[in-house]
């Protein structure tokens, strides 16, 4: 990836303490941050702290990231690891993510009385599919179900779990497109 800015000044001017070097390294890199961490721990609460955490251990010895080269890569390896160990305390405490429950809240498009034309053939082609493959579809992409937890679902290995979703997406896009 190349980087927005200057990491080796950056680096440079964080090794001093200057909090604007943090504000301009924050505001180029926090989104990316904090979009790993909230996909690992799938939720806004834990995967901010993950993110703050990453910037203030930056900002605690910004020499420990190495060279300034690939600063991104290793920021991202480093918030990765701070999520993972968060997901662990929280699988340890019962409150990790549960793929098989699904939250009530969110705002359904296909329960809007307006549907966009788009939409509606999508849901055609969708409806071309066989039911089993329309499901896993739907559970992967609408409900967010990883493949692991997809695998459990279908009682099936997670490498044929790809394979149908790849053949099913692959079906879907042909019809899409005609």
């Amino acid at each position: 990836m190349t980087d927005p800015f200057d990491a080796e000044r950056l680096m440079e001017r964080l090794a001093t303490g200057d909090r604007d070097a943090l504000r301009g390294l924050y505001d180029a890199t926090a989104p990316r941050m904090y979009g790993i961490a909230l996909r690992i721990l799938r939720d806004e609460a834990p995967a901010r702290a993950a993110t703050r955490t990453l910037y203030l251990d930056l900002f605690a010895d910004v020499a420990a990231f190495g060279p300034p080269d690939r600063l991104v890569d290793r920021m991202a390896a480093r918030v990765r690891a701070h999520a993972l160990d968060a997901a662990r305390g929280r699988a340890e405490s019962g409150t990790g993510f549960e793929p098989f429950e699904v939250d009530d809240e969110a705002d359904d498009p296909l329960a809007s009385p307006e549907r966009p034309p788009a939409l509606l053939k999508l849901l055609t082609c969708l409806g071309q599919l066989p039911e089993d493959r329309r499901r896993m579809l739907l559970l992967a992409y609408y409900d967010g179900w990883s493949r692991d937890a997809l695998s459990i679902y279908l009682d099936a290995p997670p490498h044929a779990v790809n394979t149908w979703i790849w053949r099913s997406v692959a079906e879907l896009d042909a019809c899409l497109q005609s």
